[in-house]
């Protein structure tokens, strides 16, 4: 991934992404903008809604969008999709975590402080999808679940697909107990090689990886995966990190020209 300035707000590219004609997208950096500033997305995350609502529009702005194209979902960790169009009401997007568009000039996004936000791009049927997948949605296949939708309703198959994996927690800080631990075994069986075992009957668990696999087994190929690689707890500085402590949400999203 690389740091970019769009019209003043500093945001993170995908490589594979940023080489696509199609589409554009984002990841929002927790210093955007002016310095002295966090710049969070999240109404829930600060009590002063108008700094929230001048961050989405500088956002909106930066995508070349009205504020009202900005779509973000109200996520509570399921698996709930909502395919997007100009005509979709915020009130549609209720408990959920995953959002799925092929009309252009609507930009769909999800918001992390250290769950996995993963863009999808379908450059056979110009289809794309924003999804937020923590530990829960991980072990309960969001992503699967995503990718068979896109293929109900747009036709979009594994070749067709460039996926990016954005800023989380790494393997390296993610400690878990033995209910979550559980879970991922259920999920994804005991070889799959998720989980490093610590003291105290813990381990620490790969959400990169175990996303990951749920796209090798879509038939997306290795080379259109790229994974950010980014830490949000080792870099607390550009990511907001809830095990740190952050209120504040950062943003992915992607949209179609």
């Amino acid at each position: 991934m690389k740091k970019i300035d769009v019209n003043g707000v500093s945001l993170w590219h995908f490589e594979i992404l940023a080489k696509e004609s199609g589409v554009k997208h984002f990841v929002s950096d927790r210093r955007s903008v002016a310095a002295g500033k966090e710049f969070t997305l999240s109404y829930s995350s600060s009590p002063d809604k108008l700094e929230i609502q001048n961050n989405r529009s500088l956002l909106a702005r930066a995508m070349g969008v009205e504020e009202m194209r900005l779509y973000f979902p109200s996520q509570v960790h399921k698996t709930n999709i909502v395919n997007v169009a100009a005509r979709t009401m915020q009130s549609e997007l209720q408990e959920t975590d995953a959002l799925i568009t092929n009309e252009k000039g609507v930009c769909i996004a999800v918001m992390s402080a250290d769950c996995v936000p993963i863009l999808l791009y379908d450059r056979k049927n110009n289809a794309v999808a924003a999804i937020h997948s923590g530990w829960r949605g991980t072990v309960a296949r969001i992503l699967e679940k995503t990718l068979n939708e896109m293929k109900l309703k747009f036709g979009t198959q594994g070749e067709d697909l460039i996926a990016c994996i954005g800023p989380s927690v790494c393997q390296d800080s993610y400690e878990v107990g033995e209910e979550v631990m559980q879970e991922v075994t259920n999920a994804f069986g005991k070889e799959a090689g998720l989980l490093i075992p610590q003291q105290n009957n813990k381990a620490k668990l790969d959400l990169w990886k175990a996303n990951e696999l749920q796209l090798r087994e879509f038939g997306v190929r290795p080379s259109a995966i790229e994974i950010s690689d980014l830490c949000t707890v080792k870099n607390n500085n550009s990511f907001f990190s809830a095990r740190k402590g952050d209120t504040g949400r950062f943003a992915a999203g992607i949209m179609l020209k």
